[in-house]
Formats: structure tokens, C-alpha cells, sequence
């Protein structure tokens, strides 16, 4: 474990803490952390409240909460109403422009600096205190990353949340589980029940129904293999199939749509296949929804996370051949191991087997971990603000080049930035940028169909 450094207690009076992540993001993984970490951490911090930072400013898709702030464009911008930083969740570790979600200029630090970089330099600085708490590293590029190890050595507290992401980062950092996996203590199972109950399309009741989710990147095969395993998994559980969108932002309501299509296509009954009522995409409604059903079966992490957290049966999918991907790392720390296949083919066969298995057990063993992280950080939070931490070291400036050179490496490649920067031009004109999102959504729908 880091050794916990920060500023003195007499600069410190109400607790401000602020969440990093990727808020701003229609998706339900990205916006269900600060609202886990909001719930958990009120409960065992007193007098506090809480700020979110993203790299873009926003308000929460999916989340009652908000405004999410801007982070630092670049190192001479560090400013923060936050006292206290915490970096939460999801694959955020890394470095590089892209020209994707994220399109900055060359200029200024990528999305992935923002989120880890900014905040690091300003703890080291004793602006603030920076915590990475149980973070993992984008799959892309599983080469180490020794330079993202130097800089983060001089954050506040840093762990990691699966072992692969560990190893990348020389050994330098702990494991810690994911907090979500304790999403079901957010409320009572009468308040789950009732806010379930609330989404349910007629002729579903709690407990009885199968929830299925998928989203287009998964789809290499085909949309066929995906529906032919959820007619499989329909027929021998005799339980209607509620389509369950996750992945707002890579359209999975239109993904889903045409799988509805396709399963009353293959024999599945129109009643028997439904979508949850108007306002379900609410990340605790989603919640709710998952954690009342019988089981799932779903390509989102945090889907399954969700799913080990009320002891619920699942089958996930990480990528066809994808043997030891971040879906089974991420429950593998918790202590689970089973549920995560890597080929489509066997979802029905792995979702029944799923519905046989006590879940309990699984279930209070994976929240049990989880809480023992948070309070790991929880204790190292009140250290700072009694005055117990070591005082922060500044970071080198050759650590900080260092960092910053390899942010920049991508940009080098002229093409590739000539590409970004005319894909920057269009998002400033409403009109073409629409016109390329109705592209890009073609594009992938024709994928999946075809």
C-alpha cells in the first residue's frame, strides 16, 4: 500500500471531495460510480460534500447529479474546489490523445492525463489530496507502462483493480476490489423491489424475467449467434426476456431493437420480449431492474458487477476469444469465478448453469472485499484530515516530461492529427456533426445486421 500523503489538518474544514471519471458519458458503468461512491462514502465521512470532474463539463446523462466540471486542460490551469480528489472506476489509467470519445487539441493534456496527471501534480504540490482507487488500464496495449507507475507514485493513494492492470504498472500498486460491488447497499431490497416494479412492462414481475443486453462492439459474429443463445436461454427457463439497453452511447436501444426483431423472427413471442418503461436508463433504475430479475446475461462489466452485488445469476460475454479480459479479472478479485465466457455460443449454456448455483455467498464475499478497500481509503482520507499523513513530495520535473512525452506520442503521427483536428472542425458545426453521428450509426446498425 502507497503510503498516505496530503496537506495539514488546519488547512482542511468541511471535507470537499471530488469524484474524476468519465461522468459526462451515456453509459451506465461510467455514471454509476459517483452515485455508489456518493452513497457509500456519506455513510462513513462526516460533514462532507461532493464535486465531479470530467474530462468535458456536463451534467449526468444517466445520474441525478451534477454539474460535472471541466478538469484542467493542461498543467498550468491546476485549480480545484475539491480539497480532495478521487479518481473512481472504469479503464482511465493510461495516456494519449485519441480522436474518438475524447478529441483534444495537441496543445493541451489528453483525456486520460486530465483525469490521473493534473490531479497527481497538484498532490504533489499540496494543493490537494489524490486518490486512484481500485482503477484499471485500457486493454488496447497490454505493454507496461513504467512511466505512468513514476508519475503516479506521487499521488496521495493509488491501488488498482484487477491483477493484469497491476503488472503493467511494475508491481508498484495494490489491488483493491471494485466498490460498485457493493451497489446493493445503496438501499433496502423493499426499496429495489418497489423502484423495479416501477420500470416493469406489463406481464413482468420481479424475480421472474430474464434481463439480456448487448452492445454493437461485441458483435463480431453477428447480431444471429447473439439472439439464437437468448431464444435458447428463453425456452429452457420459460421466463420472458426484458431487453435492457447499458451502453447508451454506442446505441444500444437500436442494437437491441433489431435483436427483438430477429428473436420474434426465430419464434419468441412478442409479449415475452420487452424493453422496461420510459426513464429505466436512471442508473439505479437500471440497477434495480437487474437486481430484481432472475439472471442476466450481458457484455457490460458492470452489468455483471451489478449482478454479483445482488446475488443474482449471469452470463457474461467479454469478446469472442477473449479468455482473461477485464470482465473476468474485475470479479476474479472480488472471488468470483464463474459466469465469463469467451465464446458467444455457450451464453445459454452458462446462464443455466448460473441459475443452479447459490449466489449468496458469492454475493456477500464480493461486498465484503469491496467495503474492505473503501474503508482502506475511508482511513486513509481521516488520516489526512487528523494530520497523520507524511507531507507530499513534489514530482521532478524529468518525471513530469517524461509523462508528458509519452502523452504527446500519439500526435506525432501527422496523418492521424491531421484526421483529429478535422474531426474537431466538425463537431464545432451542429449540422455535419449530426450527419456524422447518423453515419457512424448506419454504419455500426449494418454491421450488426448484417
Amino acid at each position: 500500500m502507497t503510503e498516505p500523503r496530503g496537506r495539514a489538518p488546519a488547512e482542511i474544514g468541511r471535507t470537499k471531495i471530488g469524484f474524476v471519471g468519465t461522468f459526462e458519458v451515456a453509459n451506465y458503468g461510467d455514471c454509476l460510480f459517483p452515485v455508489v461512491y456518493k452513497r457509500l462514502l456519506e455513510k462513513r465521512i462526516p460533514d462532507c460534500e461532493f464535486h465531479y470532474y470530467s474530462p468535458r463539463p456536463g451534467m449526468s446523462p444517466l445520474g441525478h447529479y451534477g454539474p460535472v466540471k471541466a478538469l484542467p486542460a493542461t498543467l498550468d490551469e491546476l485549480h480545484f474546489d475539491a480539497d480532495t480528489l478521487i479518481q473512481c472506476g472504469g479503464e482511465t489509467l493510461a495516456l494519449g490523445h485519441s480522436p474518438g470519445t475524447y478529441n483534444f487539441p495537441a496543445s493541451t493534456l489528453s483525456a486520460f492525463a486530465r483525469m490521473w496527471l493534473g490531479p497527481t501534480v497538484a498532490a504533489a504540490r499540496g494543493d490537494v489530496n489524490f486518490y486512484v482507487h481500485s482503477v484499471g488500464m485500457p486493454t488496447t496495449d497490454l505493454r507496461p507502462k513504467s512511466a505512468i507507475a513514476r508519475g503516479l507514485s506521487y499521488a496521495s493513494r493509488v491501488s488498482l483493480r484487477d491483477k493484469v492492470s497491476a503488472m503493467r504498472l511494475d508491481g508498484s500498486f495494490p489491488v483493491e476490489v471494485d466498490p460498485m460491488f457493493a451497489l446493493s447497499m445503496c438501499s433496502t431490497p423493499e426499496e429495489w423491489e418497489a423502484k423495479a416494479a416501477s420500470f416493469l412492462p406489463n406481464g413482468f414481475e420481479p424475480q421472474q424475467y430474464l434481463c439480456a443486453h448487448i452492445s454493437a462492439p461485441y458483435l463480431a459474429l453477428g447480431l444471429r449467434p447473439w439472439c439464437e443463445e437468448i431464444a435458447k436461454a428463453h425456452r429452457a427457463s420459460q421466463l420472458p426476456i426484458l431487453l435492457l439497453p447499458i451502453c447508451h452511447f454506442l446505441w444500444d436501444r437500436e442494437t437491441l431493437e433489431a435483436a427483438r426483431s430477429m428473436l420474434i423472427g426465430m419464434g419468441v413471442a412478442d409479449a415475452m420480449i420487452q424493453f422496461p418503461e420510459p426513464g429505466s436508463e436512471e442508473v439505479l433504475a437500471t440497477a434495480s431492474l437487474i437486481g430484481n430479475s432472475a439472471g442476466i446475461i450481458t457484455t457490460s462489466l458492470h452489468a455483471l458487477v451489478s449482478a454479483v452485488s445482488f446475488g443474482v445469476p449471469f452470463a457474461g460475454f467479454g469478446g469472442e476469444g477473449k479468455v482473461d479480459g477485464k470482465h473476468r479479472q474485475t470479479l476474479a478479485v472480488a472471488g468470483v469465478e464463474h459466469g465469463v465466457t469467451a465464446h458467444m455460443q455457450d451464453l445459454a449454456d452458462t446462464i443455466e448453469h448460473s441459475l443452479s448455483k447459490d449466489h449468496l455467498q458469492t454475493r456477500d464475499t464480493a461486498i465484503a472485499r469491496a467495503l474492505a478497500g473503501l474503508d482502506a481509503l475511508v482511513a486513509d482520507i481521516l488520516s489526512q484530515q487528523n494530520g497523520m499523513a507524511s507531507k507530499p513530495m513534489p514530482m521532478p520535473p524529468e518525471v513530469i516530461e517524461e509523462v508528458l512525452a509519452a502523452d504527446r506520442q500519439p500526435t506525432l503521427n501527422r496523418r492521424w492529427e491531421i484526421k483529429r483536428g478535422l474531426l474537431r472542425f466538425i463537431k464545432r458545426l451542429p449540422a455535419a456533426e449530426k450527419a456524422l453521428a447518423t453515419r457512424r450509426r448506419s454504419r455500426l446498425l449494418r454491421d450488426v445486421a448484417g
